[in-house]
């Protein structure tokens, strides 16, 4: 198929023409192009036949058109004053005459200006007429669709409108943002995945995929060529430096997952001129979606096996000897600026309905308690009762933002997870991964639905977030469990053999304190996030001051050597015994009752080497 397109040249030396028309014909023939062609000898001409004619697709124009006459920035003028998307090269074959050509081009509207012997020769690295030929035709797509290149985007997909909407403003009223939005992607999407496009048949289908934690937006390009069908992660953001950072996560997390489990972003980053957008693109498994999406429609059995898989075999390459490091407590455990005015402004937002819930849930008399246990923690990073651990924490080369939407999952029959966007890679404490996952989808996919926006769920969530550790679910009865369940429960029931607990060095009781508090940072960062209902936000507030309780206690029980002082069984226990004592106890984690699994263990083993050594990790990495 070859598609048909309008030409200007504009030079008023007539031998210059037949070779300036005839090497962009070769070129264009080359891809699929063939040019109709208006040749005129001066600016007066031009700018009539601009006027009268739709807008052409490109022009070449002769900077200097003879004495007397007007120069070659006429006409770029008339073409960008007539409105359309020509794309516009602007020519001298007299440099030094005109040492500033360049520069007047530019500020006209020109797209470039070269020196006409090196378009000629393509020398210096200068632009070649093929290249020249390519960019037209990428001009060209970027703007329209034409027979053999289409971008299409999902119908009736409010995610994806939004994201659009997002891209494309802000506008004056009456403009349409989405629409801007369009055009924004479809240029990226074609510089990142089609650059060398077929012109007879080349579609790429644009949708949503998750919304990026580091402020970008994340679609997927379905690019098709014929019958073949490659899928791509394009990820999209305004700010080049932190996409340069991303790479380069990227890259070093992909050198230690490897490509089967991490989906590498590849190629240069590309830059939409008009809007200042960047754009990256990996590509991804044919027929993969989120894990939040999987989990819906997936069996419980299977959760638990993509959980072995994620934690088990991928994730578990960030416990090697060689990624660790030692962190002090107080390094892991105070917050950052960022974090800390975000808590302070949601708990002024929600002081009386925490005070309340509070008292009601924890029958406590100090409704204020709450807030000064939150603020201690984040500020000073103090457990309840002002303890400030000492000592060390093992830190790890971590995914750093493990979260519902950037764990893909293959179509069965493999339901294999596959990880993308691994721009938080890098140091961090040793729970992070695990529960930064387990809480997103605590608060983003179970119960999902109308649910998060009623009060009425808020103690059930509570509840829930409270039995998050291996003891507190091994005291309560087994219920039958959804898919998303079996997933948090098997994530946290095996949590010590994913995490390596033996290798780090850390007694049971070491590794049990780490856990409540790496949950209560989460939630509380997780809990004040902008956009979270307001139910969900206050559930995750009174679990993250429940978790720290549970923290403080697990600390104090811990001798000299990292094992318990006493017999007795930890707060988190005693809690969970408490709560189903009572009459109108709400929902806790459920654990799955088929008869082939593995009974839960009342405590885990001790899992230290006997040196009762603490371990070690890396200072918090993100936004927060």
């Amino acid at each position: 198929m070859t598609l048909e397109i309008r030409g200007l040249l504009v030079d008023d030396e007539s031998p210059n023409t037949p070779i300036l028309r005839d090497s962009m014909d070769l070129e264009f023939e080359e891809i699929g192009m063939k040019v109709g062609w208006t040749v005129l000898p001066d600016a007066t001409s031009a700018r009539k036949a601009i006027r009268d004619s739709p807008p052409f697709d490109f022009a070449i124009v002769d900077y200097g058109l003879g004495e007397g006459q007007q120069s070659g920035i006429a006409v770029v003028e008339a073409i960008r004053a007539r409105g359309g998307n020509t794309y516009v090269l602007v020519i001298t074959g007299l440099g030094n005459k005109y040492p500033n050509f360049r520069d007047e081009a530019l500020r006209a509207g020109a797209d470039d200006a070269v020196i006409r012997y090196v378009l000629n020769m393509g020398r210096q690295g200068g632009l070649t007429f093929r290249a020249l030929g390519n960019t037209i035709r990428l001009h060209l797509a970027r703007k329209r669709d034409f027979d053999g290149l289409k971008v299409t985007f999902t119908d009736g997909d409010l995610a994806l409108e939004s994201t659009l909407h997002t891209i494309g403003s802000p506008n004056p009223p009456g403009v349409d943002s989405v629409a801007i939005g369009k055009s924004v992607v479809r240029s990226l999407a074609i510089d990142c995945l089609a650059p060398n496009y077929r012109p007879d048949a080349t579609t790429l289908a644009v949708s949503y995929l998750a919304s990026g934690r580091s402020g970008a937006h994340v679609c997927r390009v379905d690019h098709r060529e014929g019958r073949s069908v490659t899928s791509y992660v394009l990820k999209i953001g305004l700010d080049r430096r932190a996409l340069e950072f991303e790479l380069n996560a990227n890259e070093r997390a992909l050198h230690l997952l490897g490509a089967g489990d991490l989906v590498g972003f590849s190629g240069q980053i590309r830059t939409h001129q008009d809007s200042g957008y960047h754009a990256v693109a990996a590509r991804l498994a044919t027929g993969a979606v989120t894990l939040a999406e999987w989990l819906s429609g997936s069996a419980g059995r299977q959760a638990e096996s993509v959980a072995d898989i994620l934690f088990g075999a991928q994730l578990t390459k960030l416990f090697d000897p060689g990624q660790r490091e030692t962190r002090s407590f107080g390094e892991w455990l105070v917050a950052t600026p960022v974090l800390r005015l975000r808590v302070r402004e949601t708990l002024n937002l929600y002081e009386e309905i925490l005070a309340a819930a509070w008292g009601e849930e924890e029958q406590a008399s100090d409704e204020a308690e709450c807030r000064e246990i939150l603020s201690a923690f984040v500020d000073h990073g103090a457990l309840p009762g002002d303890r400030k651990p000492d000592g060390n924490a093992v830190f790890i080369e971590a995914f750093g933002d493990l979260h519902s939407t950037n764990v893909l999952v293959y179509p069965s029959p493999d339901s294999r997870p596959v990880l993308v966007d691994a721009s938080m890679y890098g140091l961090n404490h040793w729970a992070v991964d695990a529960a930064r996952l387990v809480v997103d989808l605590v608060l983003s996919v179970r119960r999902a639905g109308t649910a998060p926006l009623q009060w009425s769920d808020t103690a059930e969530v509570s509840a829930y977030l409270d039995g998050l550790c291996a003891p507190a679910r091994s005291v309560r009865p087994a219920v039958s469990a959804d898919s998303v369940d079996a997933f948090i429960g098997q994530v946290v029931d095996k949590l010590p053999s994913y995490v390596r607990a033996e290798a780090l060095q850390m007694t049971t009781e070491q590794w049990h304190w780490q856990w409540h508090a790496a949950l209560a940072k989460e939630l509380i960062r997780q809990g004040t996030r902008a956009g979270l209902p307001a139910p969900r936000a206050v559930a995750a507030l009174i679990a993250a001051v429940r978790h720290l309780t549970f923290a403080a206690d697990a600390f104090d029980r811990i001798d000299y050597m990292g094992h318990a002082r006493e017999i007795r069984p930890p707060a988190c226990v005693t809690d969970r015994l408490d709560r189903q004592a009572r009459p109108s106890n709400p929902a806790i984690p459920a654990q799955r009752a088929d008869a082939d699994r593995e009974p839960s263990s009342r405590e885990p083993e001790d899992l230290s080497d006997g040196q009762g050594r603490h371990g070690s990790q890396a200072p918090h990495s993100g936004d927060d």
